[in-house]
């Protein structure tokens, strides 16, 4: 019968109460082996949300940063130009075909804006004098620095520049590999826009320096030619063992009065914004 009570075993539920001290069944301890998975699946999910937590800084808000710098760094350099209008050497070099060399700064400041099309539809890193780690090139208001021993923007040679590939702050040059030949790089600096072409890319021991040369990998003079040479570590994801080096020779300059190059302003819509 369903009411009935069950010859063995334990009562129905309805009855406990007829027995107040019966003993609750042990519960059953944890292994070690349980604790230690247990924490295993722990440490994983918290190692996975910090890298993305990293790619989420270094991609968006570290970007964003940056843009509205570079925003506020070509405002300034414009008003600055417009203050001095009719004695803008920048201009009346161009007008002349001669190319306006960007003068020295001190270690640390920013000189510059690099546009890359290529990496990025928005990519705007700030450019400061030096490779100092922690001043310069992990810094998030900065990222890509100059070698001091290298050439100044217009002036005939190599000027070569760092930064990051990977890393939990700032990788300004982390899709150096979209690069193909004759992509557009765009250096503002307050004279005005210096415009390189891509020529090629190779990969060279941390120990090889003579990329750095006025012309690399050789020795012989500078000659005419401007180059922007680009170096970053390899392979991407946290390699140290070998370097990427980008090479790009220079285009054409751009004064500052005459307005950012109208192909930066179709690829770039904060320079859009910027330039109406």
């Amino acid at each position: 019968m369903e009411d009935a009570l069950p010859v063995t075993g334990e009562p129905p539920a309805r009855h406990a109460a007829a027995h107040p001290h019966r003993t609750r069944r042990p519960r059953a301890r944890l292994s070690p082996l349980t604790v230690i998975g247990e924490l295993l699946l722990v440490s994983g999910a918290a190692i996975l949300g910090f890298f993305g937590w990293q790619d989420y800084h270094t991609l968006v808000t570290v970007t964003a940063e940056q843009q509205q710098l570079a925003g506020q760094d070509s405002a300034r350099w414009q008003a600055e130009s417009e203050a001095h209008a009719g004695n803008d050497a920048g201009s009346e070099g161009a007008e002349n075909g001669e190319i306006p060399v960007t003068g020295p700064v001190a270690e640390g400041e920013v000189f510059g804006v690099l546009y890359i099309p290529a990496m990025g539809k928005n990519f705007a890193y700030r450019v400061a004098e030096g490779t100092h780690q922690a001043t310069v090139l992990s810094a998030a208001d900065k990222g890509i620095g100059r070698y001091p021993s290298t050439q100044l923007p217009g002036e005939p040679g190599n000027m070569a520049v760092a930064a990051h590939r990977s890393g939990p702050w700032i990788t300004p040059f982390r899709e150096v590999m979209d690069l193909r030949l004759g992509d557009p790089l765009y250096l503002e600096t307050a004279e005005g826009w210096y415009t390189y072409r891509f020529r090629s890319l190779e990969y060279a021991l941390p120990n090889e320096v003579d990329v750095l040369n006025p012309v690399p990998r050789m020795s012989v003079d500078a000659g005419e030619d401007r180059i922007l040479t680009l170096t970053t570590c390899h392979p991407k994801a946290n390699g140290t063992a070998e370097r990427a080096i980008a090479y790009a020779v220079l285009d054409g300059f751009r004064a500052r009065a005459a307005g950012p190059p109208p192909a930066l302003v179709e690829a770039n819509t904060n320079v859009a914004k910027e330039a109406a």
